[in-house]
This record gives C-alpha cells, structure tokens and sequence, in this order.
C-alpha cells in the first residue's frame, strides 16, 4: 500500500515548482470522463500485482507520472491551434531607431499583418526662454519677490528674497533649482552666454502637445502677483511652441498629444524621429517565445529520458527508455527535418537550423503522426506509471467475463503529483 507520508515528505522537499513547471493542467468534464472511462478498461484486463514500495520506487513512480503530464502539456502549447504558441505574435520594426513597437495584446483582431507609417512631425513641449541678464550683476533693488507660473490648470508661485549681495545668476540658478524640486511639470536650467558674460532662464515642459483648447502647456500671469519678476527675467518669451505628432497609418491622417501611440490596444508604437521613407510594422510569430516553449518541450522529453536512465533498480526502466525514444526515433527523420536531433542516449537537443514552420507541422494535433503517438505514449505513462516498477503478478483477470471494478484502478493510476488535482 502506498505510504503516503512518504508522498508527502517527497512533495514538501519541492515546494519551489521550476518556473516552466508552473503551468497548470486543465481539462474538460468529457477528457475526464475519457480518463475514467480508461481506467476502468485498462483494470478489466490488467493483472492483480504485488510489489513493494519504498521512498525511492515511490519518487521515481510520480516522477514519471508528472514528466509524462508536463510532456503533454509542452507539445500541446507547440500545437496549432488557437491557444498555440505560434499564435502569440509580436509587432516588428523595420526600422528601430524612428519607430519602436511592442506588443501589449494578442487580441490583433482588425488589424492589417503589416502596417506602413510614415511621421511627418513628432509631438513637442514647449521652450520658454528668458532675458539674457549680465551675469554677475544685480539688476534688482533687493527685497521680497515673487514668481507665478500656471501649469495646464494649476497655479504655482514662488517667493525669493533678493539681498544686496546675489546677482542675477544667483536668482537664476536659484528660482530653476526650486521649480526642480517641487516636480510642476516645468524643468529649468540656465543658458550662459560666455562672450557677453550674460545668461538667461529656460523653462521646459515635461509634457508635449497641444491638449484642450489652449495653445500653450504653461503661462504666466502677473495681474495677482506683487512684485512678480516674470517680465524682469522675460520668461513669457516662447522659442518653441507644443505641437501633436502628425502621421500616416496606411495613407490614413493621424495626430496625437503624444510620441507614443496605440492601436487598438494590441501595438505600442514609440514614434522617436520624422521619417524620410515609409516605415513597416510588421506582425509575426513570436520567435523568442516559440524558442522558449520548444527548449521546455526538449526539457520535458530529456527528464523523462533522465528518469529511465536513472531508474535501473528497476527493471521497468528499460521499458520506459524503451517507450520515450522510440517515440522520437521512429519519427526522427521529421525531426531533423524541422532542426531537432536525436543524440546515442535519446537525449533530444536543437540544432543551428530550426525551421518554425516544420515544428508547428510537427506537433499538429490533427495531422501529425509524431503528435499521436506522443500523446498516446504520454497518456499510457499518466493513466499507469506503476507499469515500470518491478511487481510479481498474483492473478490474473478473468478472460471470458471481465468486470470492471471503479475502485481498484486508484491504485495504479490515483498517485498525487504536486501541480494538478
């Protein structure tokens, strides 16, 4: 019988599930029923076994039983269907450096395979640049001043007291470090002019386009102020005023606020400079993700491998090498052909020239022959994995009237596994 305090120490010793482990299993009510339905049928014709059980034939049985699950799952995520990993696409640039795209769905109903843009203008904030002031003058009778800004629609001001000693730099670098530091939307710095030894103050918008009804991202009102050095420091002086980015998808018109744009939430596009020629943004297969599913795959297949190999106190490990790489070997040629090799201990491993197109053909689940018999194979190995442990038959089934019996296929197929119940 099995011990299931064993089962349970062998679990809480794995408690950190591999990342590419971490899928889980789902099935319909009717593939329920269909595994019932073969459990019942396998134990009608199945012999009455005795065996033993320790700690080591008890990890090596569920090892089995949750590689050949993780097996099946990995080859179905490689399948062509709509849940495929050849379905999850990602969006291309042909040239990165002007427009950068990525993929935020992968619902990409209604959109084109490709798209052409081409930006005539990109979206920018606006540059406010001041009087240029002698530099290491005061041109202020010292005092109490103040500095209103209105940002969008709110309103900053900033009070600075002037002494005998600052100069204009001084009030300068002083007003942009605390428009800094309070975080308004506005970023300052000063611009010098060394031959004149003069500067001025530069106001930039961290935010760019025209939005709402005004012309302008920040202004400056001086009608509420007492002693506002707005006009003092000619801040209201605007060298480059906001502008939307102005493109084309497909010959169609398009403007936004904003140098980052998307498409019926599916594809970001990043628009970073004009272009001097068309743009395409292309949808394609995910290959990264379609290589990171098939080495999960190879992984899976080479851990049930790793399991027979390393299973040889029992003499059904040679069985199960047997039933893994004969799987693989009688449909080697297929494999190679779409960049999969078999190496002398069955081991499967990819080679410099994968072809996705062949692997998707590979593990169809309608028209592949190395698909059928995978999952037949892993199925097998999932309804009974006690069939590679060494046992000694005590009857066998009645051959003329077989009785199916619910009860006693849980010992053989009923073996918990640590990512599916």
């Amino acid at each position: 019988m099995v011990n299931l305090n064993n089962i349970y120490n062998y679990y809480s010793s794995q408690l950190a599930i591999p990342k590419n482990y971490s899928k889980p299993q789902s099935h319909e009510k009717d593939d329920l029923k269909t595994v019932y339905k073969n459990m019942v049928k396998q134990n009608q014709s199945s012999p009455f076994y005795k065996f033993a059980f320790p700690d080591s034939t008890q990890a090596y049985a569920i090892g089995i039983k949750e590689a050949a699950m993780q097996l099946d799952s990995q080859s179905q995520s490689l399948g062509n269907h709509e849940d495929s990993i050849f379905q999850q696409m990602t969006a291309v640039s042909s040239n990165e450096n002007v427009i950068l795209a990525s993929m935020n769905s992968n619902d990409t109903d209604g959109l084109p395979d490709q798209l052409s843009i081409e930006i005539q203008t990109l979206a920018k904030g606006q540059t406010n640049v001041g009087n240029y002031l002698p530099s290491g003058e005061l041109s202020l009778e010292p005092g109490s001043y103040s500095f209103g800004i209105a940002v969008g629609q709110n309103e900053y001001t900033f009070n600075l007291n002037i002494h005998s000693g600052d100069t204009n730099l001084d009030i300068q670098r002083n007003l942009a470090s605390s428009i800094n530091d309070n975080n308004i939307g506005i970023r300052a710095n000063i611009r010098n002019n060394r031959v004149d030894g003069t500067s001025a103050l530069v106001l930039r918008s961290e935010a760019v386009g025209q939005s709402g009804d005004s012309e302008l991202l920040f202004h400056f009102d001086e009608s509420y102020l007492e002693n506002d050095i707005s006009s003092f420091l000619g801040v209201n002086q605007v060298e480059t005023a906001p502008t939307n980015a102005q493109f084309t998808i497909n010959g169609d018109f398009h403007s936004s606020i904003s140098n980052r744009i998307s498409l019926n939430h599916s594809i970001d596009l990043d628009l970073l400079s004009e272009t001097e020629e068309p743009i395409t943004i292309s949808l394609v297969p995910d290959e990264e993700k379609i290589s990171d599913q098939l080495d999960d795959f190879l992984q899976s297949y080479n851990r049930l491998v790793d399991i027979s190999r390393n299973g040889s106190s029992q003499k059904g490990a040679t069985r199960l090498f047997r039933d893994v790489t004969n799987v693989a070997r009688h449909h080697q040629k297929e494999l190679t052909a779409a960049g999969i090799q078999v190496d002398e201990n069955g081991y499967l491993s990819k080679t410099e020239e994968v072809d996705n197109g062949k692997i998707q053909v590979l593990f169809d689940e309608k028209n592949s022959a190395f698909r059928r018999d995978l999952k037949r194979t892993t199925e097998h190995m999932t309804l009974n994995p006690l069939e590679y442990i060494d046992k000694t038959v005590v009857t066998y089934p009645n051959t003329k009237v077989n009785y199916p019996n619910p009860y006693e296929p849980s010992k053989y197929s009923g073996l918990l596994y640590n990512d599916y119940a």
